[in-house]
């Protein structure tokens, strides 16, 4: 986890701890890594077991950056509800 300095501006620290495509490429297997890509660029399905070790690599990563406490929030992208994306 980071140490941020009391007075920090939020603009110095924003996304800094991002399970992004950096963070992916260093924490996934090559093939799974791949497969997420895959599923990103064309909208493929991305296989169970692809699922369940980024599922397991993110977990690893937060818990090795500080983190107490996890929860996975999904929320369907169906256009019918208030909050547009």
């Amino acid at each position: 986890m980071q140490n941020f300095e009391k007075n920090a501006s939020p603009d110095t620290y924003f996304g800094c701890n991002v399970f992004n495509e950096n963070v992916m490429r260093s924490c996934l297997p090559k093939k799974v890594f791949e497969a997420v890509m895959a599923t990103r660029r064309m909208g493929t399905p991305l296989p169970r077991d692809a699922a369940d070790a980024v599922a397991n690599a993110m977990k690893e990563w937060a818990v090795a950056n500080g983190c107490t406490h996890f929860t996975h929030w999904f929320q369907p992208m169906t256009g019918v509800t208030a909050e547009k994306h």
